[in-house]
């Protein structure tokens, strides 16, 4: 064994509901530290209850690095494991022996993991890191970044080390403001440049992400499925502008950057049934279904590994007049989802059209 000692680390404001379940899933760890920003609800009183130390900080003008890095300052130094988990995550059952087994003491300074980010479909994250040697970074979207000084040694697991389990009634409306003064503080930081023009389109600021996805894809650092996530964003915007030969230039480049998940043939073929393109809508649908291997980052979306592809395939066959096709992948979307009334009841269609 490594005896290694481990921290379990969070910021808090409010969420006292969260406080059991995040305490429970911590417990194997040798400390539990929670730096209270500002909570009214009780949750760092709940906490020091349940067995964490708790400190009382004050970050003004709020911005999330400077709250994780207060946080670390106050970890005990003879830490060996830092593990950053939101009061909204729960660590899986088994994760301190999963670390145990990879985690190297006196080498290992970082941690790559599995984690969930509550869509059933897992990628590898970073935010378990060594004591000494690293902070954190950018004001919102933060990320843990190692000091120059310190050269990087990462271990790697499969484990299922978290799971997200967020409350989705919580307001997004500090976020759009954060990301940009990130981007005003850091221009040249395509991660957040990315995160800016995704939070764009959460309020329909849709020219504001275009000319974001134009800036992002002229720097440094960007990587494939990332510059493919940002083009399918930029492709929304132009639809939405009602430009669509933009548009579909967008989609279609987004293949281009990144051709190897389903994602962008989704768009596109969602695009072209939109269009009343049939043939197209079919075409698309059906390469995004022979694309069968799932990456693991956080660029992958849930839908198009579900019913989606199998409805646009049916549908546009439909509208093509092959109803043999139609009910073949009608049937398949329906299964895939079995709660869809609106599949089913298509299926119904497809069938009688069928003569099945």
């Amino acid at each position: 064994m490594n005896n290694l000692k481990i921290c379990v680390y969070a910021i808090c404001n409010g969420e006292r509901h969260f406080i059991p379940r995040w305490m429970e899933s911590a417990k194997p760890a040798d400390y539990i530290l929670i730096c209270d920003t500002g909570s009214t609800d009780g949750a760092g009183n709940l906490a020091r209850e349940l067995g964490a130390t708790v400190y009382n900080i004050s970050v003004k003008p709020w911005r999330f690095d400077v709250a994780r890095n207060t946080a670390i300052s106050l970890i005990p130094t003879d830490i060996d494991v830092c593990i950053s988990l939101d009061i909204d995550e729960i660590l899986q059952p088994g994760w301190r022996a999963a670390i145990e087994q990879v985690w190297v003491k006196g080498e290992t300074n970082r941690l790559k993991y599995m984690f969930d980010w509550g869509a059933g479909i897992p990628f590898y994250y970073e935010k378990i890191h060594a004591r000494h040697g690293f902070l954190w970074k950018n004001i919102v979207h933060e990320t843990v970044v190692a000091d120059p000084r310190t050269v990087e040694s990462w271990a790697t697991t499969d484990f299922l080390i978290a799971i997200h389990r967020p409350d989705n009634s919580k307001p997004r409306s500090q976020y759009l403001p954060m990301l940009a003064a990130d981007v005003k503080e850091n221009p040249h930081n395509p991660r957040n440049s990315f995160f800016y023009a995704r939070e764009l389109t959460f309020t329909d600021r849709w020219e504001e992400c275009i000319k974001e996805v134009d800036r992002y894809l002229t720097l440094q650092g960007t990587w494939e499925s990332e510059r493919m996530y940002a083009l399918r964003i930029q492709g929304r915007a132009y639809s939405e502008l009602g430009k669509f030969q933009e548009a579909e230039r967008s989609y279609l480049r987004s293949i281009e950057q990144y051709p190897y998940s389903r994602e962008p043939f989704v768009d596109l073929a969602t695009f072209y049934l939109q269009r009343g393109n049939f043939a197209k809508c079919n075409e698309y649908a059906k390469k995004a279904l022979a694309i069968t291997d799932r990456d693991r980052t956080y660029t992958v979306d849930p839908y198009v590994w579900g019913s989606k592809p199998w409805d646009l395939v049916a549908w546009s066959a439909w509208g093509m007049g092959q109803y043999q096709e139609a009910y073949k992948y009608g049937k398949e979307a329906a299964k895939l989802d079995p709660n869809d009334v609106r599949l089913a009841k298509n299926l119904e269609y497809y069938k009688d059209r069928a003569g099945q």
